[in-house]
């Protein structure tokens, strides 16, 4: 519990639709511990009106006057992978502790030199994967290291969803090469809750495809879709661990996310309506033999999550802020009490390493390792 001072955070991307307004900024706001101390956008206008409605001292047109404030005790970076690199680096170069989202940076290369700086400054960092502050994930953790399904042999994951909404102002999330689509975030986050749960993977063998093309803007007009809207893989974990991740983006209906972990001695299902790191998050467990009831679903029980796996913060599981409230929380923590966060920096880059080896296996048509 963060006892001292409140921690106080500058939020770069803090204009609306963005994350930063969506998520971030209602974060900090609803974090015990932690308070709006300035924003930055482009334009001092929308600065100026981000920093009314959330109620933060000072505003900033450009990162650099944040970054250098010494009133600024941690820097969030909420803006599209493209700016990661550069943003953070300021922050970096100013000595700031820094919450990066996911993607940490467009590709590898940039995400490696992110991580080498904040090393060699011994500045403590933190990367947007907060599906693993899910308490159903959290708590899904602590019970397979408990043994609740006995030695884990398997896994099938999966997160079906439908195409998102695009607006002229941000084509860009149309582009593979602006670390956008199914591969870049959806698979990301999701083999992220595998190996958070599960351990690491060892070797991936996936396929990438855009499936549905065509595309319409919000504001009517039509494109092409640039980046994949469907991967499936097939991997293997340490320990031995096998399974399958499929994610896609046109399924209609959506029918959301899931995780079955089946044990020498049991299975655990998690399942959420939408992305998992956004939307609440149900635990049931079994034994290996299940029955299929008329309703068509598995003769699983539900489990009710420990209260010390819950908060009591205003937000609640389901808003886009929750989970990335519990995460900032412990980052803020963890930087007062000198130890490793986790995700960090270095959990950023083993992520890109393993979307690399997933399109490597993709081009070349083979097994490929992180």
């Amino acid at each position: 519990m963060i006892t001292s001072n409140p921690v106080r955070v500058g939020v770069i991307g803090a204009s609306p639709p963005g994350f930063g307004d969506r998520a971030h900024l209602p974060a900090v706001h609803a974090a015990p511990g932690l308070t709006v101390e300035a924003v930055c956008t482009t334009r001092e206008e929308t600065a100026r009106a981000a920093a009314r409605k959330w109620g933060a001292r000072k505003w900033y047109a450009g990162v650099e006057g944040l970054c250098n404030d010494p009133d600024v005790d941690l820097v969030t970076v909420a803006v599209r992978p493209r700016m990661h690199h550069p943003l953070t680096m300021a922050a970096l170069g100013a000595g700031k502790p820094v919450f990066c989202e996911w993607p940490l940076a467009l590709n590898t290369t940039e995400a490696r030199e992110m991580r080498s700086v904040a090393e060699q400054g011994n500045i403590p960092t933190a990367v947007g994967l907060q599906g693993r502050f899910a308490p159903a994930v959290a708590w899904t953790r602590r019970l397979v290291a408990d043994g609740a399904v006995g030695r884990p042999l398997s896994f099938v994951a999966s997160q079906m969803l439908s195409k998102f909404e695009v607006d002229r102002d941000r084509a860009w999330l149309v582009r593979h090469e602006e670390a956008s689509g199914a591969l870049f975030v959806a698979f990301g986050h999701v083999v992220d809750s595998v190996q958070y749960i599960l351990g690491e993977v060892e070797n991936i063998s996936a396929r990438q495809m855009t499936l549905s093309p065509a595309g319409v803007y919000t504001e009517g007009g039509t494109f092409e879709w640039q980046t994949a809207d469907t991967v499936m893989a097939i991997a293997e974990l340490s320990g031995g661990v096998v399974g399958t991740a499929y994610v896609s983006n046109t399924t209609s209906p959506p029918q959301g996310y899931s995780l079955r972990i089946i044990g020498e001695e049991g299975q655990i299902l998690l399942g959420a309506p939408s992305y998992y790191q956004f939307s609440p998050v149900r635990v049931s467990r079994g034994p290996l033999q299940v029955s299929v009831g008329r309703g068509g679903s598995d003769d699983l029980e539900d489990l009710e999550i420990p209260k010390e796996y819950l908060s009591d913060m205003p937000i609640t599981e389901g808003n886009a802020a929750h989970n990335v409230a519990r995460a900032l929380t412990d980052f803020a923590e963890s930087i007062q009490e000198g130890r490793r966060f986790r995700p960090d920096f270095a959990d950023g880059v083993n992520l890109h390493r393993l979307l690399d080896a997933a399109m490597t296996s993709n081009l070349e048509g083979r097994r490929a390792m992180p």
